[in-house]
């Protein structure tokens, strides 16, 4: 019996049967249970070739936006400050609305942020070898503004392909905390020191083309990277429609870019807000008012 087959859940159904088709049912329990999961590429569907143009243009697109060559990402140095100009990267390539549009990728994310979930922002992580002094990241949660109590769902989600492998603590992974996402709030001070934390943490572990997905209410760190080369990570931070988005799309993107790509223009979405002197738009309105009825749609 396949409950999804009586049609009763129209923001539901589909979703299931999307996640039954592409083998991830797994990695929705593990979002469930412990606040992120790690989709690896044979399942995520990424190919070597894809891993290799995403690295590929993420290497190319940080030289050319900071006057700099950094080379081969197995050996490279680069200084820290050399690595910034990182956001907005839709149209430096057609890799990064690949990425942003990977079906199976956004199954996972519309179970976690519903059906309207919006791409509000991405960025590249180039991390090379760093002193063993450096802390890193704190143990912190990327749902900024959702005051505690307002946990229940997740608002805010991170979908990060993972470019080169991360197989240890060597290559400085994201380090997270399990079922924090539970918890309902953000990290306190004494909570933020991975090495004092109360909690216990894990690494993240997965090779090339690998997805990390977690719930934005996670907590995570990050610690230094000891390994030679680089850490090379595209980092995508989706949310539902009511939150504030990173970037205000339609400002910065060409049109006709966006309307080349129809499943592009689904994810970068349209809000209900602001509204100008005519007042609200009918459509934009009942895109966001839909949410308020069901946390998948």
């Amino acid at each position: 019996m396949d409950i999804a087959d009586y049609e009763t859940s129209p923001h539901v159904d589909p979703l299931m049967k999307e996640l039954d088709q592409y083998g991830l049912l797994k990695h929705v329990v593990e979002l469930e249970a412990y606040g992120l999961t790690v989709v690896p590429p044979e399942t995520i569907g990424a190919s070597p070739d894809f891993v290799e143009r995403l690295r590929g243009a993420i290497i190319r697109t940080c030289e050319k936006r900071n006057n700099v060559v950094i080379g081969d990402y197995r050996t490279a140095t680069p200084q820290k400050e050399a690595m910034g100009n990182s956001w907005l990267l839709l149209q430096e390539d057609e890799v990064f609305v690949e990425a942003a549009t990977n079906p199976r990728m956004l199954a996972l994310i519309r179970w976690l942020c519903g059906q309207s979930a919006v791409l509000t922002g991405h960025t590249w992580i180039i991390k090379a070898t760093t002193q063993e002094t450096d802390e890193g990241l704190r143990l912190h949660s990327d749902s900024h503004g959702i005051p505690p109590g307002g946990g229940h769902i997740a608002h805010v989600c991170n979908a990060s392909w993972l470019c080169t492998d991360y197989e240890g603590a060597e290559d400085g992974p994201t380090v997270f905390v399990p079922g924090s996402h539970r918890f309902g709030r953000a990290t306190l001070p004494h909570e933020e020191d991975i090495n004092a934390t109360p909690f216990q943490t894990v690494p993240l572990i997965g090779k090339a083309g690998s997805l990390a997905l977690w719930n934005g209410a996670t907590w995570h760190a990050s610690v230094p990277r000891t390994n030679p080369g680089l850490r090379v990570t595209l980092v995508q931070v989706f949310m539902r429609r009511h939150m504030q988005r990173i970037h205000m799309w339609e400002d910065e993107l060409d049109s006709d870019f966006v309307n080349e790509h129809p499943e592009l223009e689904r994810v970068l979405g349209e809000h209900m807000y602001p509204f100008g002197a005519a007042g609200a738009d009918p459509d934009r309105i009942k895109k966001m008012t839909n949410t308020g009825t069901n946390q998948f749609a």
